[in-house]
Order: structure tokens, then sequence, then C-alpha cells
């Protein structure tokens, strides 16, 4: 009993001491388990009770080594003698709970005729585990002694404590798999993270992107409609027989220009010759619209009167009848309307 508790206190000392951390790196592993036990035998109508202690080491997932010693103290009429075996097999698991075992190996006994001979073991086993480093063992066979020529043949029943002092070479190779896992679920889980944060912000863009667009479709549609109002009042301030009816005439320009285009040359070429059907003077206003900087939508009205005023000249108009003037700025078709770039031409009373 005193060497069962010695080598449990010794494996628990280990499990404490040896462990496996997060880095992956082992303290202490084994493929060796270690086996107190008490057991009972009967030879020859005798029984006798003694300790002993098995080392087995995990070969594959069925098949271990087993190196075993015991001491038994037999009660016989003649006296007390001792009966010390050491052996050594295998042992063959035939599900994870059940076991067969056999081996062989030396015995000493003093009162044997033979001081000391051979031992073979054979018999059945079974587990019952705590977790992957303790269980509870009970097995039981027989047992064939060699004394001097005779064999004697022993019935032995055993129950003791399995203690695995670390981690099993299989039982490691299943918590690297399972570090592992963790370890790649770790990084999987973040990378989903960082990709729905991706998602969230490329969504966000769209949006905005989206918003954008709808905004630029309103104002060209709002664009559109106005180009389409403007070219309406174009077309009929443009169309024949308006300055031979209209009271005034109108020149339209180019956006921040006072250069007269072809299309309105030839309208002040039209109009050069009307004047000089008439007797009256004529007063030349020009005109900007309030797009810009206002001081150069001024200096500009009077630039574009003054183009006007020379090419009516040069289509042969007296000069002494015309009258340029810096009208400025026009809202005349509205705020926002390219008709308001103008220079409008009228009959002077003076």
């Amino acid at each position: 009993m005193v060497f069962a508790l010695a080598l449990l206190a010794v494996s628990v000392s280990a499990q404490n001491r040896y462990y496996y951390d997060s880095d992956k790196k082992y303290g202490f592993f084994s493929n060796w388990s270690l086996s107190p036990f008490a057991q009972a035998s009967f030879m020859n109508g005798k029984t006798a009770f003694g300790a002993g202690g098995m080392a087995l080491k995990q070969l594959d997932d069925h098949v271990r080594f087993r190196m075993e010693a015991s001491v038994n103290g037999i009660t016989a009429v003649e006296g007390f003698d001792r009966n010390g075996t050491a052996l050594a097999g295998l042992q063959f698991h035939i599900v994870d709970w059940v076991y067969l075992f056999a081996e062989g190996g030396a015995v000493i006994n003093p009162s044997m005729k033979q001081k000391a001979g051979l031992a073979a073991s054979g018999g059945v086993g079974l587990t019952c585990n705590f977790g992957k480093y303790s269980g509870l063992m009970a097995e039981g066979g027989y047992v064939a002694l060699q004394n001097g020529a005779k064999v004697d043949n022993m019935f032995q029943a055993r129950i003791g404590y399995v203690i695995r002092p670390g981690i099993i070479e299989r039982d490691r190779v299943d918590i690297d798999i399972k570090h592992h896992n963790a370890e790649r679920l770790g990084n999987l889980t973040e990378e989903n993270k960082l990709l729905k944060s991706d998602l969230k912000r490329q969504q966000e863009a769209n949006d905005t992107l989206m918003a954008t667009l709808n905004k630029a479709s309103a104002l060209f549609a709002a664009m559109e409609k106005r180009l389409d109002d403007c070219n309406a009042q174009v077309a009929k301030a443009t169309q024949p027989g308006t300055m031979a009816t209209s009271p005034f005439f109108q020149i339209f320009f180019d956006y921040a220009s006072a250069e007269i285009s072809p299309i309105e040359v030839a309208k002040v070429e039209q109009l050069a010759q009307y004047i000089n059907t008439t007797e009256a003077n004529y007063r030349i206003e020009g005109y900007s619209s309030p797009d810009g900087d206002p001081y150069r939508n001024d200096v500009l009205s009077g630039e574009r009167a003054r183009a006007v005023y020379w090419l009516l000249i040069a289509n042969g108009v007296d000069e002494d009848r015309l009258v340029p003037m810096k009208g400025g700025i026009s809202t005349q078709y509205g705020d926002d309307s390219p008709l308001n770039r103008m220079v409008v031409v009228s009959a002077s009373p003076y």
C-alpha cells in the first residue's frame, strides 16, 4: 500500500509539473503508464496476498509492452516464505476497456528446490479510465512457476490504479490537431470580421455613390428642361419676321464672351439693312447673366454693346445714328437663363 501511494504521489506531481501550453511546447509527454496494484494468489490450496507495480508502453492503439514486478507473502504450515516474480510481455486491447496479456520472466523463492526459476503468465483485464491520465484496472489469470523439475500453477487476481504521468503520443497528436483547429478558427473568425468590415465600408461607399448619381441625374434632368426652355425661347426670338415686327432686336452671346457668333452676325447684317430703311436713331444696350463675378459681368455687358455697334457700322449704318450703352446684368428670362447674355437694339427717342 505504501508503494502504491508513493507511485500515485509521483504521478500527481508529474501531472502538475508538466503541461501543454498555448505555444505548443510540451513540458513532458510519454507513451508510458504506471499501475501499482494489490494481488491475491491461490496455489496448492493456499492463499497469498502481495503487491507490485506494472509499467506499460503504448506501441499502437491496441498493443502495449508490459513489464511488472510483484511479491507475494505466503503463510504455510512449515513457516513463512516469500515468492517474487519479474515478468515482461505484451498486452492486447480488444476494446478500449478489455485486454488480454501474456508474459514471461523469472521467479525467486528461497523455499523452492531451485532458488530461482522461470515464470509465465497470461489472462484478461478490465480498465475503467478517469479521463486521459488515470483509471482503475482489474485483471486475473494463471501463472506457471518452475520449481526444480516441477511446474506449479497459480491463479492470480489483481486490482490496481493506472497512472499516466504525462501526455501520451496519441494524445499529443490530438492536442496538436485541436490546437491547430482552434487557431485556424480564430484566424478565420478574425478574417470574417475584417471581411464584414470591408463589406460594410464598400456598402457605405456604394450608397454614397448611388446618392451622388441620383443627385446628378436629377440635376441633369433639370438642366435638360432648362435647355429645352432656352431652345424654345431662342427659336421664338430668331424666327423669320421677328425683327420686322418687334419693337426691339436681340443679339445673343455665348457664356463669358463678347464675340458675336456666325448666326448672330447674320442677324446683325439683316438688322443693318433694316436700320438703313428707317430714319430713327437706335440705342444699343449690352447685358450679361447673373452668373460669375458682378464686376466682370458689368464690363462684359459694355463690351458686347460695342461689338454690335462696330459690326453695324461695318455694314453701312451711320455711327451718328447709333448710341452704344452698358445695360449691366439682366434677369429678363429668369435668374439663370442663358438668354440674358444679349444685346438689345431698339429705336431711341433722341
